[in-house]
């Protein structure tokens, strides 16, 4: 099936949100004058002897040429590493700046292992200089795992690991720490809540001297108000990051700001404007050797060409992305590219090459998995053997208490258990024949218990069944059966020259066939039989969406593997609370959201109405329906709503 221009450039705006989490980390924490702070580092290590100092500016230098020169990032890091082994904090920084090189090379395997690595050295860190080491350490190992752990696992680390630190010490941190939060709930698409925390950075940043972090917290916010269409209030924050850029013509945040300035011009539809943006930008990566962001921009420069469907341009700039492969190192970034080139050759009419694309993809889709299986595989193994150490120290530390009992003790317990054992064994068996046939007993009572149960559910089952058939059956009536009537009569009047059979029959009985259609379909949902219980859901929420009321289908799993009975049953249930939120609650938003967590298939109805008071309710046959399907196959359901504040309803089963 061809896609769509406009579909594929939603796409490609998820895709830039995922690669902008990964490069919103340039320099934030440098000084604004970063040509005084090269010139200060380069200055001390002429005029001091000291191992400690000079191998601390050695890493202030590699921090200066971070995303200018990698060969002098390299030499600077490498020779403070040299100098810092015999001092643990300067050690610890040294696995840090080895961590910044390995990132911007995409390399995150490693840069996590040094990212780590300066985190145990610093775990019970005390001074604030470790304090600070151990918070950029957290921050970057965050970043690194951004892609694997995903949002969440971002910002349980930046709010965590690293703000209590900055609260305390670091004023210009704890912005740029507000301001990533920002970038990470853009990177989720939750655009309002990301302008939330850019405001709260900025506010925190302005009221500080002029900073890097500043800048950067202007231009993250620039790209947030961009994905929302705000082109007035971006333009504003452009004003002013251009104003603090003015006297610092050799800052490292020049790509960042044309990228934005390019960003703007896209959204205002200024295309040409844009692209020659990128281009000033492109440039600049060069210049520094910001090869990442290079590619970022190129990646850009393919949107802006597919904006103006131009195909055979916007194919360049990801074929130079895979030709650089810097980018495409890392597989999730690399089945990101390679979707969107296969998308494009497929625009262009080119399906060999986008098929021959589109199986590099998937390719690269399934060793993504096969990793993910592989980490979960080794944390899991890694979790039995810390099981099998504590179990090894408690057999040992037992030995150990037991062998310092004396013998004469040891004779004596032994003679009072010989009579406790006597004593014990008469009333056990005296106990044991009693707990049988209380057991007995119990088991009896359960067991008619949980037929009187079956028994309920089944008669409510019975009679929703009974609803449905007389629902079909009116159905029947009102709908097919008049329309054949209406049919029978015009067929009739045929006779009279009143109706013409060869122009109207067919018509007519196309839509009866759709009446018989949409009845069968509400028997029994076909697409659930055949692509299972997520397409089935999305394609529930679509047939049911109206002009009034939008119905939102948000999916976090993969297909899930339920029996079909299991599946039915969420389907109705689901298909039963959108229908009371159609009837009865004055919504125009409902949202179905399926996700899964711990073995668990957790399915979440909400809408934005009238809601009711759950506390005093009555339940209805709808919602008793509902009630007696989750259990009867073993799940469970929570329904919680207020007046005027909407209804939820949750469900949950076991897959």
């Amino acid at each position: 099936m061809r896609l769509h221009c406009r579909v594929l450039l939603k796409l490609i705006t998820c895709c830039m949100l995922c690669f902008t989490i990964q490069l919103t980390d340039a320099q934030s924490f440098l000084p604004l004058n970063e040509d005084k702070y090269r010139a200060d580092a380069e200055m001390l290590l002429k005029s001091t002897s000291s191992d400690s100092v000079q191998a601390l500016q050695y890493f202030y230098l590699a921090d200066y040429y971070r995303f200018r020169d990698t060969v002098k990032f390299w030499e600077n890091m490498r020779q403070g590493e040299r100098l810092a082994k015999p001092f643990r904090s300067l050690h610890a920084m040294g696995a840090l700046y080895k961590s910044f090189y390995y990132g911007q090379f995409l390399d995150s395997k490693r840069a996590g292992i040094e990212a780590q690595k300066c985190v145990d050295i610093l775990g019970d860190a005390k001074q604030p200089f470790q304090q600070g080491l151990l918070a950029r350490a957290w921050y970057n190992l965050g970043l690194i795992r951004f892609p694997k752990k995903g949002f969440a696992d971002l910002l349980d680390i930046l709010n965590g690991k690293c703000m209590p630190y900055a609260k305390a010490h670091d004023p210009l941190m704890e912005g740029a720490i507000n301001s990533m939060i920002g970038m990470a709930f853009m990177s989720s698409n939750q655009l309002a809540k990301a302008d939330e925390y850019h405001q709260i950075a900025i506010k925190q940043l302005e009221q500080q001297p002029q900073s890097t972090a500043l800048l950067v917290a202007y231009l993250n916010a620039v790209s947030n108000y961009c994905y929302q269409v705000k082109s007035k209030e971006a333009r504003q924050l452009l004003d002013k990051a251009k104003a603090m850029l003015g006297d610092k013509p050799n800052s490292a945040q020049l790509p960042n700001y044309y990228y934005n300035e390019a960003l703007y011009f896209t959204t205002k539809q200024q295309t040409e404007e844009a692209l020659r943006m990128l281009d000033i930008g492109l440039e600049w990566s060069k210049k520094m050797n910001n090869w990442k962001s290079y590619q970022m921009m190129l990646f850009r420069k393919f949107n802006v060409y597919l904006m103006q469907k131009k195909y055979a341009e916007a194919k360049l700039p990801l074929e130079e992305i895979i030709k650089n492969g810097l980018l495409t190192r890392d597989l999730y970034n690399s089945k990101i590219v390679y979707s969107q080139l296969a998308a494009v050759n497929e625009l262009m009419g080119d399906y060999k090459e986008a098929l021959k694309m589109s199986n590099v993809a998937g390719k690269l889709s399934d060793s993504i998995q096969k990793v993910q299986l592989l980490e979960k595989m080794n944390e899991m193994e890694a979790k039995y053997k810390t099981v099998e150490k504590e179990k090894l120290i408690l057999n040992l530390r037992a030995e150990k208490d037991r062998n310092q009992f004396k013998i004469f003790l040891v004779l004596g317990i032994a003679i009072l258990l010989f009579i406790v054992v006597l004593f014990v064994t008469f009333s056990y068996r005296k106990q044991r024949k009693l707990n049988g046939q209380i057991q007995i007993n119990h088991e009896i009572a359960l067991e008619k218990l949980a037929k009187e149960k079956q028994l309920q559910i089944s008669e409510s089952m019975l009679k929703a069944e009974e609803q449905e058939r007389q629902r079909i059956a009116q159905d029947l009536h009102d709908s097919i059966g008049g329309m054949l009537t209406g049919l029978k009569f015009k067929i009739a009047g045929e006779q009279k020259g009143e109706f013409d059979l060869t122009n109207e029959l067919p018509h007519k009985l196309n839509d009866i066939l759709g009446e018989v259609r949409r009845i069968s379909h509400n028997l029994m949902p076909e697409s659930l039989r055949q692509f299972g219980l997520i397409a089935a859901l999305e394609q529930l929420c679509l047939s049911m969406r109206n002009n009034k009321v939008q119905i939102q289908f948000e999916n976090y799993e993969d297909e899930v593997h339920l029996d079909f009975q299991k599946g039915l049953a969420i389907y109705r249930i689901v298909q039963e609370a959108i229908s009371n939120a159609l009837k009865y609650a004055d919504a125009d938003l409902i949202i179905v959201q399926v996700s899964k967590s711990q073995g668990i298939l957790e399915v979440l109805i909400e809408d934005n109405g009238k809601g009711f008071d759950s506390s005093a309710a009555n339940y209805g046959m709808g919602l008793n329906n509902m009630v007696n399907r989750i259990k009867w196959i073993n799940g469970s359901i929570a329904m919680q709503s207020t007046l005027g504040s909407g209804t939820q309803i949750e469900i949950g089963v076991g897959v």
